[in-house]
């Protein structure tokens, strides 16, 4: 790939948006995986990544605790510190370029530890400086994967997102980027021919403040970033082989998936397979741009993608591609004899749960009913909400907890005879009862809400009438 400051290009080329993310910043081995990686490609990069495995976590329970003393900071700062250190030790064997990284590093802990100092004189955390502090992971990794880079003659600058110009709509904790400020701003930024480094995960708000996109946001980023510059590519490197016909750690014998479409890598993100922020399909929808998974699971430099995602719509002989499931899900019931027929009940719920800051992830509806699917932490405290809502149609609000949610995703699944049928078959053999389907609220998807008990065996009964069973009959 072209590593030096001096390399000339015939013609303007299509940068590459390439996402490393804390999976594969684990070990300090995994530098030497990500070098390989980056030179593999032949043309300057985009390279946006998490911060090292664990940090956020770390820093979001240090806030969460609310009560900083100078011992506390200290212990923060001192485990960053040698988090940081050693993946340097290891990774870069000349004394003046270690040197310079930690002395990059240690500016930052300066920067942070200063910060905090301050929040402790007040005693208070603001949502504003939440955001700032839990910013400090991808600040540091981007620092360190930038000077190690360098180190090997990856010639690259750090982009942080408020220098380039990537804004927000707000200053929350689920932000998302103001694309109408931030496309001419980005673009302009980061023009040059060269490759960049850009933490993820955060953007800059009204006042110049910093907001986060939440857990995964990282590839949200990544995402956004592709849409400004209009990339050729959108990269994600894992430490998993791209999307698999059900969970691995559950299911026996799962099935690399070569091809999905926005919609099926969408719905897959959002209802259980971990791989991908729902959130970074939007952007690059919108642009057309293709999506790629590689797995950085060895060293050989040559690679190719484990899954590709883009706008093209594939069917399979047996139209499922995957079955993955969630069980951070609750319901919240209302009942009520006409409550279908009731003009603007919804509409109030969502507001009330907007304020409160509980999404809901989904609304199944009948005449007697409205379903509201909440996340399981969120479940308690939306009840008391709706708890003395007005309305005389409504006989009662309910909780339905310690359930699951299973989605079949694929292409034509409500276009093609049978399909729903072998579903029910399959868990019926096994005595697993649904408490609710839903089809045709998705052209790529099929829900059932089963007891959180049976969702193991569901997933292996599904799985193997669906990719198992011609292996059976042999």
């Amino acid at each position: 790939m072209p590593n030096t400051s001096n390399h000339s290009m015939e013609r303007t080329v299509k940068k590459i948006v390439v996402k490393f993310g804390g999976s594969v910043l684990k070990e300090p081995s995994d530098f030497k995986k990500i070098l390989s990686a980056v030179r593999s490609y032949s043309q300057y990069l985009i390279i946006v990544v998490s911060a090292l495995y664990g940090v956020t976590d770390k820093l979001s329970c240090f806030l969460k605790k609310g009560v900083f003393n100078k011992k506390s900071i200290d212990n923060i700062i001192e485990y960053l510190k040698e988090l940081h250190f050693t993946f340097i030790n290891i990774n870069i064997d000349k004394k003046s370029s270690s040197n310079e990284i930690r002395r990059k590093i240690l500016i930052l802990l300066k920067q942070l530890k200063n910060y905090l100092t301050g929040l402790q004189l007040i005693s208070d955390v603001p949502d504003f400086s939440h955001s700032y502090v839990l910013s400090f992971g991808e600040r540091l990794s981007s620092n360190l994967i930038s000077l190690f880079l360098n180190h090997y003659g990856i010639v690259n600058s750090v982009a942080l997102p408020e220098k380039i110009g990537l804004y927000s709509y707000d200053s929350s904790d689920r932000s998302g980027v103001d694309f109408n400020r931030s496309i001419d701003s980005v673009k302009k930024n980061l023009s040059l021919e060269k490759n960049y480094i850009i933490p993820g995960f955060y953007g800059i708000s009204e006042g110049s403040r910093i907001s986060v996109f939440g857990r995964g946001g990282s590839d949200y980023t990544a995402a956004s970033i592709a849409k400004c510059i209009d990339a050729e590519f959108l990269d994600l490197w894992k430490d998993v082989e791209g999307f698999m016909t059900s969970d691995p750690k559950i299911v026996k014998e799962v099935k690399p998936i070569e091809h999905l479409s926005y919609e099926e890598a969408a719905e897959l993100s959002y209802f259980g397979a971990k791989i991908i922020h729902p959130g970074a399909f939007i952007p690059i929808k919108e642009r057309n741009i293709e999506l790629r998974i590689f797995g950085l699971g060895d060293i050989s430099g040559k690679y190719s993608p484990a899954t590709v995602i883009n706008s093209k719509r594939s069917v399979v002989k047996d139209v499922i591609k995957s079955i993955t499931y969630d069980n951070d899900i609750s319901i919240l019931r209302l009942k009520g004899a006409n409550v279908g027929e009731k003009p603007g009940i919804i509409a109030v719920v969502s507001k009330k749960f907007n304020k409160a800051g509980i999404n809901i992830k989904s609304i199944i509806t009948s005449q007697t009913s409205i379903n509201f699917l909440l996340s399981t932490e969120d479940i308690r405290e939306s009840f008391k909400i709706l708890e003395n809502i007005e309305s005389f149609i409504l006989e009662e609000i309910s909780i339905i907890d310690n359930i699951s949610i299973l989605a079949a995703v694929g292409e034509g699944i409500g276009e093609r005879f049978g399909i729903a049928s072998k579903i029910l078959s399959a868990l019926n053999k096994e005595k697993i009862n649904v408490r609710i389907i839903s089809l045709g609220a998705s052209e790529t998807s099929m829900y059932l809400i089963i007891d959180d008990s049976d969702c193991k065996k569901a997933l292996t009964a599904i799985h193997k009438e669906f990719f198992n069973r011609i292996k059976d009959k042999k």
